[in-house]
């Protein structure tokens, strides 16, 4: 069972009328997810990603959110904050969603999940993917989630090399209120590494810890692009060359 870096979420209101300034990041059209209200557009550094989300049906959502099934997925974390633009969730990728599941109820926690998920392209191809979330209502921030992709990873880089950039994310910063358990809740349950005050997932960015005031996801840093940090729709950029 692997788990591996996969994709950060911005939500970004009225997303369909948004370009990246400067154009330094390339967004594709991605999809709708019919049953959740909402659509993204997608920017690839690899088989990793920034997935720019919006809502298309406010109603569709709040009633997805109130469901078992989906009160805890990404789309309900928009109702759950709300709609306020910015960073919202970190997903991780596994090969074998079934076995991560047992490993978490093997830790004690309480998951909704796997659940079969898709969006259409438009060009009517379908993605399809399965999802897994942590339910414990002791944490105060929105936890990462897990996927576990209907191709493997050769596939996918087939199907999608053509949209990855000269760019990776090589770190995220995470502002937390209990580091010290912050900490020993990634390494129990993600089996992340923790070294110099940053957590690290294989083939991935470092996860920079800061101790403060709120649980956040302070911003990301992308290499591969020289220019001054950027705050776009209430999430904060930074680069290096």
């Amino acid at each position: 069972m692997k788990l591996q870096w996969d994709h950060i979420i911005h939500y970004i209101h009225d997303l369909s009328s948004f370009q990246f300034p400067e154009d330094l990041l390339q967004l594709h059209e991605g999809g709708r997810h019919e049953a959740l209200g909402t659509y993204n557009d997608l920017s690839y550094t690899d088989l990793s990603y920034i997935e720019f989300i919006d809502v298309f049906d406010q109603n569709i959502l709040k009633q997805a959110a109130a469901s078992e099934e989906q009160r805890l997925s990404f789309a309900a974390t928009l109702e759950r904050t709300d709609y306020t633009e910015g960073w919202k969730r970190l997903c991780f990728r596994t090969d074998n969603i079934e076995a991560l599941n047992d490993h978490f109820i093997s830790c004690g926690l309480s998951t909704i999940g796997p659940s079969k998920m898709s969006r259409t392209k438009s060009d009517g191809t379908v993605v399809s993917w399965q999802l897994l979330y942590i339910d414990d209502d002791r944490q105060d921030r929105e936890l990462p989630f897990f996927i576990q992709w209907g191709d493997d990873d050769v596939k996918r880089t087939e199907q999608l090399e053509s949209m990855f950039q000269s760019v990776n994310i090589t770190d995220i910063a995470l502002m937390t209120q209990n580091k010290d358990q912050f900490i020993q809740n990634w390494i129990d349950w993600f089996n992340a590494d923790y070294k110099d005050g940053q957590l690290l997932i294989p083939d991935g960015p470092t996860f920079t810890l800061f101790e403060g005031d709120q649980e956040s996801i302070e911003s990301i840093t992308l290499s591969g692009i020289e220019h001054p940090s950027m705050e776009i729709r209430g999430a904060t950029y930074h680069f290096h060359a």
